[in-house]
């Protein structure tokens, strides 16, 4: 008999793998959303079955995609860009019961009995991992528990989370992890798939969360639709916007762009002859001012 160890499996939800993946895409991160996506429709129906290829991005697994982004009011533009992976990472989280052994034929190095270990600041090894690995997961459904490296080493920042998550659970804020506050930890992730909305009705649209910038009429060529329906379903009787105004989007059409991360070297001109567009027409999309482009920055391209 041979038994074979190894070190705690953890976070394996939310690696995302530093780019967009669209149409076209290929390898094993479009096979990981893939597999994410036909385990969450057990539990929302509405979402497509992918039919392509397994770690090949075509249309079944855009049509899944954009579908499960109308439903969790995200853009719907068939891109899994950050906010998309972390959302369907969490929702398959939250489906599949990680925290339990036996859940969908998975083992973890959670469980469901609390480390006996009490964890303070200079703490380290695998029970640290699996506190900051709890934290994490806590941390989407939890405002004000902030995000922490999960190293194995028990700093100042998995402290400042750990005191966090106590004033939130009503315990000592003592920031350091005994039996009670395993416990918590351990309910609270336990129970994140109550945080998990039931599947609704589709409505036809998204709500959209207005940022510096933002007109009407941008935001109508972005998602491929017009002013005045914008404004018919939102009763706006004028085209003036806030910042954290909250506005509905119809999806009937796809949007008119895609996302785009600005590399070394990259121009306006650049971007608009590799993408039959123009410089104008992007900066339009983009409500930009001037021809400044910054490595990282995500820019919607039209298409």
């Amino acid at each position: 008999m041979e038994i074979a160890t190894t070190d705690i499996i953890a976070n394996v939800p939310s690696s995302y793998p530093g780019s967009p993946l669209r149409v076209g895409s290929t390898g094993l991160d479009v096979q990981t959303i893939q597999t994410y996506l036909n385990r969450i429709r057990r539990n929302y129906p509405a979402i497509p079955t992918i039919t392509d290829e397994a770690g090949v991005f075509g249309d079944s697994t855009r049509a899944a995609v954009t579908k499960f982004q109308s439903v969790f009011q995200l853009a719907p533009d068939g891109i899994v860009g950050k906010a998309t992976w972390y959302k369907i990472s969490q929702l398959y989280t939250a489906v599949t019961r990680l925290s339990e052994l036996n859940s969908e034929g998975t083992t973890l190095g959670i469980g469901t009995v609390p480390p006996a270990a009490v964890l303070r600041q200079g703490s380290r090894g695998a029970d640290v991992i699996t506190l900051q690995y709890l934290l994490n997961v806590i941390a989407e459904y939890y405002p004000g528990i902030p995000e922490i490296s999960q190293d194995g080493i028990f700093g100042n920042g998995t402290r400042q989370a750990v005191i966090a998550f106590q004033q939130t659970k009503g315990l000592t804020p003592d920031g350091i992890v005994g039996a009670n506050t395993w416990r918590a930890l351990y309910d609270a992730y336990h129970g994140i798939g109550d945080f998990v909305p039931a599947p609704g009705p589709d409505t036809g649209t998204i709500e959209y969360v207005v940022r510096a910038g933002d007109t009407l009429w941008l935001l109508s060529q972005r998602y491929g639709t017009t002013v005045a329906e914008l404004k018919r379903l939102n009763n706006l009787t004028s085209d003036d916007l806030n910042i954290g105004q909250v506005l509905k989007i119809p999806t009937g059409q796809a949007p008119s762009y895609f996302e785009y991360t600005v590399r070394a070297g990259d121009t306006l001109w650049l971007l608009s002859q590799r993408y039959g567009t123009t410089v104008e027409a992007i900066k339009s999309l983009n409500g930009l001012t001037g021809n400044l482009l910054n490595i990282g920055q995500v820019l919607l391209i039209p298409r």
